[in-house]
């Protein structure tokens, strides 16, 4: 007998025969459990710690829940608060804040450029300090190329005196 508005479990069989299956399958698990004793210690440990695990995953899902639940009156009522105490932005404050986001913009380009011409820089100090040893080597040649005449100038001169 269907009916619409029947309780999910009205079609289970409800008779003694299922019962007496039931009582023979524990009366089964019983003597397993007497006959294998090391067996039968493990599986209570390990029911009762699956049955802990489960009983702690109920307790934090339902304290997130109840959680939730509690803090959405307050977080709703502080939200609306805020929606109706902000006052819309002024014409100025909106292009104050564009101009700010423009400079901001102009800044991060500056240390780009910035950051471009320190490694172009870079580059030629390395070159320069390999053209520096021969620069001192020529610059100290021609020191001494100039200092010649100077003397030679000098001691003309005293001669011409």
């Amino acid at each position: 007998m269907n009916l619409p508005l029947a309780l999910p479990w009205a079609s289970l069989p409800d008779s003694l025969d299922t019962l007496g299956s039931l009582a023979a399958q524990l009366q089964s698990a019983i003597t397993a459990a007497v006959s294998h004793p090391i067996r039968a210690i493990a599986a209570v440990v390990l029911t009762i710690t699956l049955l802990q695990i489960i009983a702690d995953l109920i307790k934090r899902a339902l304290k997130a829940g109840l959680t939730f639940v509690l803090k959405l009156p307050l977080a709703l009522s502080q939200w609306l608060w805020r929606r109706a105490t902000m006052t819309p932005p002024t014409e100025e404050e909106v292009q104050i804040s564009q101009l700010m986001a423009r400079l901001d913009a102009l800044r991060q380009e500056q240390d780009q450029v910035v950051a471009e011409i320190k490694s172009l820089l870079a580059l030629p100090k390395a070159v320069s300090t390999d053209l520096a040893t021969s620069d001192t080597i020529d610059s100290s040649a021609k020191a001494n190329a100039q200092a010649m005449p100077t003397v030679a100038t000098a001691k003309s001169q005293a001669d011409f005196n």
